[in-house]
């Protein structure tokens, strides 16, 4: 699977507060011209390292148009995912993105929603992409 790195929102990010945590890259979408081109876009999510203490999480696609992506706008989300699915080298978890990107502001982050205590140990990817498998 191709990831082109100006899409890339976590590379191997440690996710440990509970509560929410936003990824560590933010996507300009005044930089990123047209990144769909017209094809259907996803937001993948990889488990690199297995979560251990919180008891589920929930993978959020926000924008906003600031570059801290506080009070914007969710734009998809997985809903919880109990924490004993979120196992390293499980299958990735793909979320379409659909008709939202037409209505972003122009930032793009992740905010990872922890449900139970902190977690440590593990670490997500995430990106937007056209080609998901």
């Amino acid at each position: 699977m191709y990831v082109d790195k100006q899409l890339l929102l976590s590379d191997a990010q440690t996710v440990c507060n509970s509560g929410s945590e936003l990824s560590e890259n933010i996507i300009d979408l005044s930089a990123a011209k047209n990144i769909a081109k017209g094809k259907p876009l996803y937001l993948v999510v990889i488990i690199d390292t297995a979560f251990s203490t919180c008891t589920s999480i929930d993978f959020q696609l926000w924008t906003d148009d600031t570059t801290t992506v506080s009070s914007g706008t969710m734009m998809c989300s997985t809903g919880p995912i109990v924490v004993a699915s979120l196992t390293a080298n499980r299958a990735p978890i793909v979320l379409p993105v659909g008709d939202a990107l037409g209505t972003a502001e122009q930032y793009i982050g992740v905010y990872y929603v922890l449900a139970g205590s902190n977690d440590s140990g593990n670490a997500v990817t995430a990106f937007l992409t056209c080609d998901p498998v």
